[in-house]
């Protein structure tokens, strides 16, 4: 098997050399197989695959770059904790990995097959989608184009209500038991990653991509259910302030305000409502849509307000 890969790496080596000295391009029924601590540079440059054409690494490699990525399936060998860097479309989108046995992973930057939301699944990106083989605990990651934005602030406005879900038979379910994935960064730069005290078998799903867990939604919102906080004149008009109602006396209650990217713009602090009215001094606002995070003796709940 050694000397086969050997023979391999030299076939894909003489290709790359005669298409262009810095590119990699690995031809049909070709593989080029990177190992660990082996200094590596197709010099900021993408690396393009003939449709068999195979890229692999071993277990535990981490190269891989915004600017240096591989744009079809790679394949790592063995186990261990290993970044795979794939990409498609100018998109570096690289899939973090703990994996016992061999493991795949392709990006594609483009919708993923639609399909219905299972019990557990609130929505379901429209952007971007993974094909992996293999069991592991893996951790994709997002950036600006990926519209976490969107997807949260339709769904609660709760960041850590993003979670890792897979299609299975046009459905489209967490990879993890609800509750379980670990979120990390802002609506515009994070990763998420699924229940780390358990591998997922992802060969029982065609696609991977972000989702929304209904339980991560649910827990946040159990201060509306004992509140029933309603945002008053909404749209609010530029030149009223921000008023809303509960149905029983607040206190002790913050807020705080944030545009659409998550850029948190004001907070205010131990509020206390009057006949169940609050108004907030509205700072200078463009028209638009913002969010409102309210928090009290640790409940959350997230409300959408438009300024006119």
């Amino acid at each position: 098997m050694l000397m086969k890969k050997l023979i391999t790496l030299l076939i894909v080596v003489f290709t790359f050399q005669l298409v262009n000295s810095q590119e990699l391009y690995v031809g049909a029924n070709s593989e080029f197989y990177l190992n660990n601590n082996i200094p590596f540079t197709t010099s900021n440059t993408v690396v393009t695959m003939a449709p068999t054409g195979i890229f692999s690494v071993a277990a535990g490699a981490t190269w891989g770059s915004n600017q240096e990525y591989v744009n079809g399936k790679v394949t790592a060998y063995g186990s261990g904790t290993t970044k795979l860097p794939v990409g498609d479309n100018g998109v570096y989108a690289p899939v973090t990995a703990t994996h016992t046995g061999n493991i795949t992973a392709t990006y594609v930057n483009a919708a993923p097959t639609s399909g219905t939301n299972g019990t557990n699944v609130d929505d379901v990106s429209t952007v971007e989608y993974w094909q992996l083989t293999g069991n592991a605990v893996i951790t994709l990651p997002w950036n600006s184009a990926s519209d976490i934005t969107t997807l949260v602030n339709n769904n609660g406005g709760v960041l850590n209500s993003v979670a890792i879900v897979g299609l299975n038979g046009g459905t489209w379910n967490l990879v993890s038991a609800p509750h379980t994935n670990t979120v990390t960064g802002t609506l515009t730069d994070g990763t998420a990653t699924s229940d780390a005290a358990n591998e997922v078998n992802l060969n029982g799903f065609s696609e991977v991509t972000f989702g929304i867990d209904h339980q991560a939604v649910l827990s946040t919102d159990d201060l509306f259910l004992s509140t029933d906080i309603r945002i008053l004149s909404n749209p609010v008009q530029r030149s009223e302030q921000i008023r809303f109602r509960s149905s029983t006396d607040l206190t002790g209650l913050a807020v705080t305000l944030f545009d659409l990217s998550g850029r948190k713009l004001k907070t205010y602090q131990h509020i206390s409502s009057v006949n169940g009215i609050v108004e907030l001094q509205k700072i200078p606002l463009s028209s638009g849509v913002y969010i409102l995070r309210f928090e009290q003796e640790g409940k959350q709940g997230i409300k959408k307000i438009i300024i006119e």
